[in-house]
């Protein structure tokens, strides 16, 4: 969101920016996007594996229902602006949790962000915050889940207090089941999840009650994270990946003369999407 937030209109939503401001309907950074996906031919890709995803799946006799096969849930946000996440496991037989020694110049500075089970549910970009009081599921998140995991949701009886000091009551509360790991190793338990209706780049906040719950010792400078299991130690890294973009005019293969000179060209970006006529020169 270009326009400062003190001057956005709040009864207006864009699921694309996951922000108040402006309707999907009239984001001109989603209107972009498509037109990029129209361009490149990968639209017509991208609406069959949406169909192919909508269409239910028969199931044959003998086999599991589809439910036993956790829904993931991932949160979708505009490619120019958010670098995606890469989480990756690995097992170490040792039973004593201890991290590396850094150098100065060493380390990460991002949050924590991990995948995990949730009500069933395979969750993306889960907040690991040792600073926060409570669990908090993401309303983006909660009307994802399967309408029995949804019903659950009863009336919260306490508040939550934001970064500036405001009052925020919850939509609800609801105590879900949270694994972390795969299946060969992983742990879990009981959460009880602050359902709250708040743009938000995460689909939830672990807080310092669930870090206690599964034993996890967390640790941002290293990017990683570690619980013990049986028989070693289980260590989660979450790193970040910046997509690069790369933007290619190609004309057809000619030979120019090593003294050929070079042209450029000028493009006109628009500044902000209201004013038109304020454009910068590239």
């Amino acid at each position: 969101m270009v326009t400062p937030a003190e001057k956005r209109d709040p009864n207006k939503y864009c699921e694309f920016h996951a922000d108040t401001g402006h309707s999907t309907d009239e984001c001109m950074q989603l209107r972009r996007q498509i037109e990029e996906m129209i361009k490149s031919g990968k639209l017509s890709q991208f609406i069959k594996e949406l169909k192919q995803n909508d269409k239910p799946k028969a199931q044959k006799k003998g086999e599991t229902a589809g439910k036993d096969k956790p829904l993931a849930i991932l949160m979708i946000q505009p490619w120019e602006r958010v670098a995606k996440q890469r989480v990756t496991q690995s097992f170490s037989p040792e039973t004593v949790i201890s991290f590396p020694s850094l150098g100065e110049e060493d380390g990460t500075e991002g949050p924590m962000i991990i995948e995990a089970e949730i009500g069933g549910h395979f969750v993306h970009r889960i907040y690991v915050d040792g600073g926060a009081s409570s669990e908090v599921l993401y309303e983006h998140c909660f009307v994802r889940l399967w309408p029995e995991i949804r019903s659950q949701m009863i009336p919260a009886t306490t508040s939550l207090i934001g970064f500036s000091g405001e009052t925020i009551w919850p939509l609800g509360q609801i105590s879900l089941l949270v694994k972390i790991g795969d299946e060969e190793h992983s742990t879990s338990a009981w959460m009880n999840f602050m359902v709250i209706r708040s743009p938000s780049q995460h689909n939830g906040i672990i807080g310092r009650t669930g870090i206690r719950k599964i034993r996890v010792v967390p640790s941002t400078t290293h990017g990683m994270l570690k619980f013990p299991v049986e028989g070693g130690t289980v260590t989660l890294r979450s790193s970040r990946v910046i997509p690069i973009e790369c933007v290619m005019i190609s004309e057809p293969s000619t030979q120019h003369p090593a003294t050929s000179q070079v042209l450029e060209e000028q493009i006109k970006v628009v500044i902000h999407p209201e004013y038109p006529e304020q454009t910068i020169a590239i």
